[in-house]
């Protein structure tokens, strides 16, 4: 017991390390490395190191979207960090989970997410909304994975910056492995609250009278906000290092892409395109 929590307490600055060095690329980069981290476990096994943490680290290089909704894009460079301890503990992006209960090809546990804030100053269309700050999400998962499929759904609910509650689901599917090279393909949704969706997509009367672009005020519900679908491929340098390629397409839905941020300065298509190299230690 308490050397799982001293391990829990060694990877949660690593939490705030991952989002410091994410912080200006927002959710949606993140999210994506997320989903793929989660299929690479169907072409890249585990491996765990029984005594210790076994870890793959590594730097991605991809195209995307300002903000959740722009059609702005820029390429940026993200750290790629999944680290697990005994198969109980796991740091993937910037969400740690635990294994508490395993039933055949199911895990279900707690999480805590670093969920990345959005400043004003990323893009025209935000300046004058206020920034919406980092924040901790507290929740729980439940995670399916045999050979060839993997599936984790999971809710949270944020401490502050005006986070309320989200659903996600996250499948991915191997569909090709030969020699070297895999492939996978993986799909995710996302219901947002009501209080979440309007800090992410919502104008308050204030913040459409600071506007720089003079957005109208816009009240935002809950709904299902967005899906998207991911296609990876992994290529094998060697035994612990893969060389890997993303495309990922997503749309918003219902209040997310009716919001002023979305429909009048930005797209509810959402694309990105990114390369990486990640090694397992």
């Amino acid at each position: 017991m308490y050397k799982n929590l001293l391990t829990v307490l060694c990877l949660v600055p690593l939490i705030t390390i991952q989002a410091k060095a994410q912080s200006f690329i927002g959710d949606g980069f993140n999210s994506a490395i997320e989903a793929v981290q989660e299929g690479l476990d169907l072409i890249w096994p585990d491996n765990f190191n029984i005594d210790g943490i076994d870890a793959r680290l590594g730097l991605g290089l991809g195209s995307t979207p300002d903000y959740v909704g722009s059609d702005n894009y820029r390429v940026r460079v993200v750290p790629l960090v999944d680290i697990r301890y005994k198969d109980i503990l796991r740091l993937n992006g910037s969400t740690l989970t635990y294994k508490a209960l395993r039933v055949g090809d199911w895990a279900f546990g707690p999480l805590l997410n670093l969920r990345l804030g959005r400043p004003q100053e990323r893009n025209r269309a935000l300046q004058g909304l206020g920034d919406i700050n980092t924040t901790f999400e507290v929740g729980a998962y439940a995670r399916f994975k045999n050979k060839t499929t993997s599936l984790v759904v999971d809710y949270r609910h944020g401490t502050g910056a005006g986070i309320g509650s989200s659903l996600r689901a996250t499948v991915a599917q191997g569909i090709y492995k030969k020699g070297k090279f895999a492939a996978l393909i993986g799909g995710r949704i996302k219901w947002l609250s009501e209080k979440t969706t309007q800090t992410d997509f919502g104008l308050t009367a204030e913040q459409a009278g600071n506007s720089a672009l003079g957005l109208s005020e816009f009240d935002a519900d809950a709904g299902l906000a967005a899906a998207s679908v991911n296609f990876v491929g992994a290529y094998s340098l060697s035994e612990e290092t893969r060389l890997l390629g993303i495309t990922s397409y997503g749309r918003l839905f219902a209040d997310a892409k009716s919001s002023p941020l979305v429909a009048v300065r930005g797209s509810s298509s959402q694309f990105i395109v990114g390369v990486g190299i990640i090694h397992n230690f």
